[in-house]
């Protein structure tokens, strides 16, 4: 699978299309906050923005980056469940500070 085609599937999907994983269910757990406090807010990212970046990771897998606030970005790594139909796994996420993918032009 190949970054632009996950990208268009990532704008036809809903809801019942996002899987969680075990994995994500302790994590969740484990990072819960006010920020992203539960499976729903995960989805809700994915649904509703679009990535500003996104790396292959291999063949059925995909780390997602979506900007999330001021000071945080949000790192949301899915592999694929099915083709056909698509759907995702939602393997897990973490905030990352955005300053990472922001540059600043010094000139």
């Amino acid at each position: 699978m190949d970054i632009d085609y996950i990208l268009d599937c990532l704008s036809k999907i809903n809801e019942s299309d996002l899987y969680q994983t075990h994995h994500l269910e302790i994590r969740i757990h484990q990072r819960k906050t006010e920020l992203i406090p539960d499976l729903n807010s995960v989805k809700s990212i994915i649904l509703k923005n679009k990535p500003v970046e996104i790396s292959k990771q291999d063949d059925m897998k995909f780390r997602l980056k979506y900007e999330f606030d001021t000071n945080h970005d949000v790192t949301i790594i899915i592999s694929t469940r099915n083709i056909i139909p698509i759907s995702f796994n939602l393997v897990t996420y973490y905030l990352v500070n955005s300053n990472k993918r922001k540059r600043e032009d010094n000139e």
